[in-house]
């Protein structure tokens, strides 16, 4: 990783362009640290760079020199989209410790209640089907929310899974993104028994091939992506119009549709 102190004689060209920090949207200034994205050629602060794990672009290479290079303008382009097109978003998914938490202690309750004939008839049966509950709420819990991190980076999606690795998904393959309501997993959430007083979500990616791929999310990061990107609004699902037929009264007296 190499790092650049920005001087005002040295980078002249560069400081004139006024760029702007990804990460913290601060315009880079004389006596910055700073580092370049061997691929896009952004520029990021130092500490921005290391909370990026040193990684832009799906890479880790950076520049030993800063690139000169003429001030792109970009008139129709708002500076949501543009931090939207360079930026780099760390996304906090819903911990599998915590889905499998909830699931467990609902089945838990479930078990509880069918283990509680046995202690009246004496009968093994019911205390088998209350551990059988409880093991499946376990298995729901550990196995059906496992992503672990969601990336944004430079519009391109890197979706953690895990054991099953990595999932990169380039932003010209995108299709649409929404955000789906986890109903079952939200009401057992904000029940009396675990009152987390928020609702959860399923972020959906579409690509263009008509693949799918789900990460579960909390409310919180779901407001956050809004406040921090455009991404939702830029690949929100758009129904299509349907055309209105013309009417025409036709001379038999009834109406017709052209």
């Amino acid at each position: 990783m190499t790092i650049h102190t920005l001087e005002k004689e040295k980078h002249s060209d560069f400081l004139t362009q006024n760029r702007i920090d990804p990460i913290t949207g601060d315009v880079l200034q004389e006596g910055d640290r700073v580092v370049i994205c061997a691929s896009c050629k952004s520029a990021f602060l130092a500490d921005s760079w290391e909370y990026m794990g040193r990684r832009h672009c799906n890479q880790t290479y950076t520049l030993s020199e800063i690139p000169k290079q003429e001030i792109v303008k970009m008139d129709k382009e708002t500076r949501t989209e543009r931090l939207d097109r360079l930026a780099f978003f760390r996304f906090i998914t819903v911990k599998e410790s915590e889905a499998s938490s909830i699931y467990t202690g609902f089945y838990a309750l479930i078990g509880g209640i069918l283990t509680l004939p046995s202690y009246f008839t004496g009968s093994t049966l019911f205390t088998i089907f209350g551990c059988f509950a409880i093991i499946v709420g376990i298995i729901i819990g550990k196995n059906k929310y496992k992503q672990k991190y969601l990336i944004l980076d430079s519009g391109n999606f890197v979706i953690n899974q895990g054991r099953k690795g990595e999932v990169i998904i380039p932003k010209e393959e995108i299709k649409t993104i929404e955000v789906k309501r986890a109903n079952f997993f939200s009401c057992l959430a904000n029940s009396f028994l675990f009152n987390k007083k928020e609702d959860f979500y399923h972020l959906v990616i579409t690509t263009e091939n008509e693949a799918t791929h789900k990460v579960f999310i909390s409310e919180h990061e779901v407001t956050r992506i809004k406040q921090e990107t455009n991404i939702l609004k830029k690949y929100a699902s758009i129904m299509p119009t349907r055309n209105v037929p013309f009417i025409q009264n036709s001379p038999n007296g009834r109406i017709d549709l052209r």
